[in-house]
């Protein structure tokens, strides 16, 4: 397995999990949007009550982000794994494991018990989600308007 760091960012971090987010298809919102944008990546990291946000580092690069919206902290609390990212170079030597362990035991505590996640259609995602213990619920529509 290749050696990595799991850590929580710091806002010092957010260029290179917007650079790198910006690279994953998977990631994408849409056309227009391929990824979040560097001021809510700064945003999200500055405000560690309502959001988690892991790297992945390798050799100080960093190489992979999970990042999580607190939803809410009553009846059990739940969040919403907005992503996990890793480079394509990295995929499949157990890097996403690794920041999901780290995730889970930092919801686990905050006295989170349920997280829900919004998925591409990408197979390999999926599978990843599926393995992990994950289930299919609903289906939804994403649809955008930019309001001026």
């Amino acid at each position: 397995m290749l050696e990595t760091k799991i850590r929580k960012a710091r806002t010092r971090d957010a260029r290179a999990i917007y650079a790198l987010g910006k690279r994953i298809p998977e990631l994408a919102f849409s056309p227009k949007y391929p990824f979040h944008e560097l001021s809510e990546i700064k945003e999200f990291i500055s405000t560690p009550k309502e959001n988690i946000m892991l790297i992945a580092e390798h050799n100080g690069k960093t190489i992979g982000f999970i990042f999580a919206k607190i939803l809410s902290r009553s009846a059990g609390g739940w969040c919403m794994l907005d992503n996990l990212g890793i480079d394509s170079r990295y995929r499949r030597k157990g890097i996403g494991q690794n920041l999901l362990d780290a995730f889970y035991k930092e919801i686990k505590g905050r006295k989170i018990k349920y997280v829900q996640i919004l998925e591409s259609k990408s197979k390999q995602a999926r599978g990843f989600w599926k393995k992990e213990g994950f289930k299919e619920t609903k289906e939804f529509i994403w649809a955008e308007e930019m309001i001026k």
